[in-house]
């Protein structure tokens, strides 16, 4: 769940369901996810692991104020004023280059591609692929863990929007304790200017991870935006499970 208004007039909420499906062994990964996206008001897409304007006006402000379109988990039910939607799939992976067994630290490349599947009508998708590459290092020491990562995105252009495309950046650090089954992950990431006449975005974020069995794991974040074109919070939470 993603909150704030962005450069929009009107405070927004939108909400995210993600399934997905991925493959990983000790050399590679490749995953795959889509969303279903429930907005009271849309006019905002994913960028990465945050969420940007894909309109100069959020979709639907001109509508009868006397509709109570913005009504959140009041009135008559928490769905009952929202937008239901599929968001863009998402095509994702990884490929380690070298690990902590034979170097000093792990160096990898990320990647994905978001395929669109929103409807751009609405303001949840701009109706273009993008396309990212980022390389990161992670650095083990003793029960911390350190990383960094740099990229490169090239955005497909909304209806109304003009995206200059980014240079990536995220870095933070995170530990486990009791043997590795609680963790904490601390991070700050961003990109430079996407829209021109607005900051670049940026946010911070704190992740709690907890693996019940080698099979089964959960996790919680929650960021801050510190710009004007980030949401002024997101909470998330998740499972996971390995077979």
């Amino acid at each position: 769940m993603n909150s704030g208004n962005y450069y929009f007039d009107t405070h927004m909420q939108t909400y995210y369901l993600y399934s997905g499906l991925g493959y990983e062994t000790e050399k590679w990964g490749i995953s795959a996810n889509i969303p279903v996206i429930a907005s009271d008001g849309g006019s905002v897409s994913q960028l990465g692991n945050t969420y940007i304007p894909t309109q100069n006006e959020m979709h639907g402000s001109n509508e009868d104020p006397s509709n109570d379109s913005h009504g959140g988990m009041m009135g008559s039910g928490f769905l009952s004023d929202k937008e239901i939607s599929i968001g863009d799939l998402y095509l994702n992976g990884k490929y380690n280059l070298t690990n902590q067994r034979n170097s000093i630290f792990d160096l990898y490349l990320n990647g994905y591609v978001k395929v669109p599947f929103a409807d751009e009508s609405n303001g949840l998708g701009t109706g273009k692929f993008d396309y990212s590459l980022s390389m990161g290092l992670r650095k083990n020491i003793e029960s911390f863990m350190i990383f960094a990562e740099l990229g490169y995105l090239v955005l497909g252009d909304a209806q109304e929007i003009n995206y200059n495309n980014p240079l990536t950046y995220n870095v933070g650090v995170g530990t486990f304790f009791t043997n590795q089954n609680f963790g904490l992950l601390l991070s700050y990431s961003g990109y430079s200017k996407v829209i021109d006449g607005y900051a670049a975005p940026a946010q911070a974020s704190l992740g709690i991870m907890l693996n019940s069995s080698h099979m089964m794991g959960y996790n919680i974040f929650v960021s801050k935006g510190l710009s004007e074109l980030n949401p002024d919070y997101t909470l998330s939470g998740g499972m996971h499970f390995n077979f």
